[in-house]
């Protein structure tokens, strides 16, 4: 659960636009896991897919088989989800782990608070290498356990 890449954006960037550039080319990664708000082109999943990383991103409800070699690993997607459902999608793929991103996302928040201090966009970057430091810090100590009394 640690950063491994930052990139502060102005609000005219989606997203979805933003995640190409944070996707580093040389850090090795197996598979990647976003919310359905990244699947914006079937393009970045066979890409994705192309290069030996599993998109673990659930397609639009509305999505289609397009039964074409350029959308095969969309094509087996969507006919996974048909078959079996999404929740079978979220099991087989691990898409749960994205529920301790959000846990993570959500104590930055308490403990940081909901937005950044600065005003300029390079102070921005400055304080979201900050805050990725101090998250990789703080993971650092461990995880928690904890044990209910009585």
């Amino acid at each position: 659960m640690n950063v491994h890449a930052i990139r502060i954006t102005t609000t005219e960037v989606s997203d979805s636009e933003g995640m190409d550039a944070v996707l580093p080319a040389d850090v090795p990664m197996d598979r990647v896991i976003a919310d359905g708000a990244y699947y914006n082109s079937i393009e970045r999943t066979e890409a994705l897919s192309g290069a030996g990383v599993t998109p673990v991103i659930p397609p639009p409800a509305h999505a289609v088989v397009h039964g074409e070699e350029r959308t095969r690993r969309h094509d087996q997607i969507v006919r996974y989800i048909e078959d079996k459902g999404i929740y079978a999608f979220h099991k087989k793929y691990g898409y749960g782990v994205s529920s301790l991103v959000e846990a993570q996302i959500s104590r930055i928040k308490r403990c940081i608070g909901e937005g950044l201090l600065t005003q300029e966009l390079a102070s921005q970057e400055g304080e979201g290498v900050i805050i990725a430091n101090l998250l990789s810090r703080w993971n650092a100590f461990g995880k928690p356990i904890c044990v209910k009394n009585a």
